[in-house]
């Protein structure tokens, strides 16, 4: 008889109410539950996580394994232990040739690869003979700062992509336009409820990564979007869902709808063929916002406190674009050699008229 208290693990694995079995067809978790247990373990900090998580930080990570789990289940797999290195192997390339940005892949590859350190540490996964696949992840280095800024033409024609006579076309230009007034993450926009908005002082509660802050906004123009994109948004809403921005099934958007939104749009504006290697993605945006803020004469202080930087050091990167759209190229149009060599063709033009006369 077993001493209280010290129940072998696949003992307690099956005794947990509503999780698994461990039989002869040991399959391990189902997806749904590999994914309440994981994000269990971020809460509470536990099983190779290095702290508790924000809630914010919780519905991050269930985007990033939708991906998989969902890659998986197109492929008729539903439990964990039916993976095999080739299945892990394939998703990897998914990733790589999916069309998303660096930065996205990243972000995908860091959450799935805390899922397998998850595996591996869980006791209950270890009692279902379950075991972790990060032998066969690729080395995630560090992120890789985007430098790339569109031009304002460019922006201007990406904006003028979305069909704001139809519906979801309103959606994104509105979230595109609000993005480009307060310099908030997807994230954050996903998170917006209309509560949010103080609209009597004009200013709108962002809750992201780095918690909750009070941000201005134009009355003019995104209120008034945002007032016709709530109008638009009560035919098609869930009765539920509260979250400001809804997709055509009446849900919350995700990071995941506005990516996909954008990047045809790049393509519908023929845009993904003039930028090449760079693209107008949802952080793109962001970045274009830092910089054309401190660009037109904002504070750095100030553009901390609405985006929501912890550390200055963060925000130095766009300092130096904002002084290269600046002052640098102030320089560059006044020592322009090609400029001194026009300038000079016409004056001289105008000496030989004078000598004419």
């Amino acid at each position: 008889m077993e001493p209280e208290g010290r129940k072998a693990p696949a003992r307690r694995a099956q005794n947990l109410k509503g999780s698994w079995s461990v039989g002869k067809n040991n399959l391990g978790l189902s997806w749904e539950e590999a994914e309440t247990s994981f994000l269990r373990s971020r809460k509470l900090g536990i099983f190779g996580a290095a702290k508790a998580v924000r809630p914010r930080t919780i519905q991050e990570y269930k985007w990033d394994l939708g991906q998989f789990f969902n890659f998986m289940r197109a492929r008729q797999v539903e439990h964990y232990n039916q993976l095999t290195d080739n299945l892990v192997l394939q998703y990897l390339e998914h990733l790589q040739s999916n069309g998303w940005a660096v930065a996205t892949v990243r972000k995908y590859l860091i959450s799935l690869k805390a899922f397998f350190r998850w595996v591996d540490r869980d006791p209950d996964c270890r009692a279902a003979r379950m075991h972790g696949y990060q032998h066969i992840m690729p080395k995630i280095g560090r992120e890789v700062r985007r430098s790339f800024i569109p031009s304002q033409q460019q922006m201007e024609a990406f904006a003028q992509g979305f069909d704001q006579t139809v519906v979801w076309g309103l959606r994104d230009y509105t979230a595109l336009c609000f993005m480009l007034d307060t310099g908030a993450r997807i994230g954050e926009v996903c998170n917006l409820e209309w509560d949010d908005f103080k609209t009597n002082v004009n200013l709108v509660n962002l809750d992201g990564k780095t918690g909750e802050r009070l941000v201005p906004y134009s009355a003019e123009t995104t209120g008034q979007l945002l007032r016709n994109w709530m109008r638009a948004r009560i035919q098609f809403a869930h009765p539920e869902c509260k979250k400001l921005f809804i997709t055509r099934f009446g849900g919350a958007c995700t990071p995941d709808t506005f990516r996909q939104a954008f990047t045809d749009n790049l393509k519908r504006t023929g845009l993904d063929k003039i930028l090449g290697d760079n693209t107008i993605s949802c952080h793109t945006v962001r970045h274009y916002f830092c910089t054309l803020y401190l660009a037109n004469g904002g504070t750095l202080h100030n553009l901390q406190k609405i985006t929501g930087h912890r550390n200055l050091n963060t925000l130095m990167i766009y300092v130096h674009m904002a002084q290269q759209m600046t002052s640098v190229a102030e320089e560059a149009s006044r020592v322009s050699p090609l400029k001194s060599l026009l300038e000079g063709k016409q004056l001289r033009k105008r000496n030989v008229l004078r000598l004419g006369h």
